[in-house]
């Protein structure tokens, strides 16, 4: 339960807890709230953004994300001090947790990254992992390390690279489980056992882990993470797993309506114009 008199940190700690159970609509009212007030610290607002931008990425909306993630990059670079003292502020409070702006930067870098990702720009995610990778290893906190693995793991994937893509995943599985980091844990296995699937791991080996992982996720009520286990469920399945298949098709379309129903009517209209929840709906 959030109250109007807990700290900025607070508020923007439970939006982000809410997004990853799939509460995108008050999520939302918090981190927009946030990103809005001048009384709010620089990097919580920062802060906010990103995690705006990333709970529309979550939706479908890339494009739309894009738009958040620059403005928490132009707050972080806009109010960092010198490249030499941001290593070094970050290695004490805000920074031992992620929140500074230095890790604020590195979240913004690769939120843009995984914007470009998403819209088969390539290239351009290419730069903007080159330009975060420095950055992500030098902060103190496990985070950047974490997610730079995810999107450089993505990219191998795209370009068809399963080894390396393996291989930045299962880095990324063991920064998570060293954390005691369940939602990045199970996000990193996710990535991890598509590049798996992807380098020849045979089907049924994926499906089996993959039934696994949804009852984590169910367990820790990631409901952010549910409806994609669920897809990639259902499409591995096919025909040899036809009964539990559709369990998992089921349980899939009632995932989507909560995420729908618990969407702001931006973050609604989001989904609904994205090629892959879209795509979900008429599976």
């Amino acid at each position: 339960m959030v109250r109007p008199s807990d700290g900025p940190e607070w508020r923007w700690a439970a939006a982000v807890a809410l997004g990853a159970r799939g509460g995108y609509a008050a999520a939302a009212g918090l981190l927009e709230g946030l990103f809005r007030d001048p009384a709010v610290p620089m990097q919580v607002r920062a802060h906010a953004a990103i995690t705006r931008g990333a709970h529309l990425r979550q939706l479908g909306g890339h494009a739309q994300a894009r738009r958040w993630d620059g403005l928490g990059l132009g707050m972080a670079a806009a109010h960092h001090p010198t490249e030499d003292a941001t290593v070094g502020d970050a290695t004490v409070g805000a920074g031992a947790v992620g929140t500074d702006l230095a890790a604020a930067r590195v979240d913004a870098l690769l939120g843009l990254a995984a914007d470009a990702l998403g819209t088969a720009d390539l290239e351009l995610t290419a730069r903007l992992l080159a330009d975060a990778e420095p950055r992500a290893r030098a902060h103190p906190s496990w985070r950047p390390r974490v997610r730079w693995h995810w999107v450089r793991a993505e990219l191998a994937l795209a370009r068809g690279e399963s080894g390396p893509a393996v291989e930045h995943a299962g880095r990324a599985v063991g920064l998570a489980r060293r954390a005691g980091a369940v939602r990045h844990e199970i996000k990193s296995e996710l990535v991890l056992v598509v590049a798996r699937s992807c380098a020849g791991e045979p089907a049924s080996s994926t499906y089996h882990t993959l039934e696994g992982l949804i009852d984590r996720t169910s367990v820790a009520r990631l409901g952010s993470l549910e409806w994609p286990l669920l897809l990639l469920l259902v499409e591995t399945g096919g025909a040899t797993e036809s009964g539990r298949s559709a369990r998992h098709r089921a349980r899939l379309t009632r995932s989507l309506a909560r995420i729908r129903h618990s969407a702001d009517p931006f973050g609604r209209r989001v989904a609904n114009r994205s090629p892959w929840v879209s795509d979900v709906s008429e599976t």
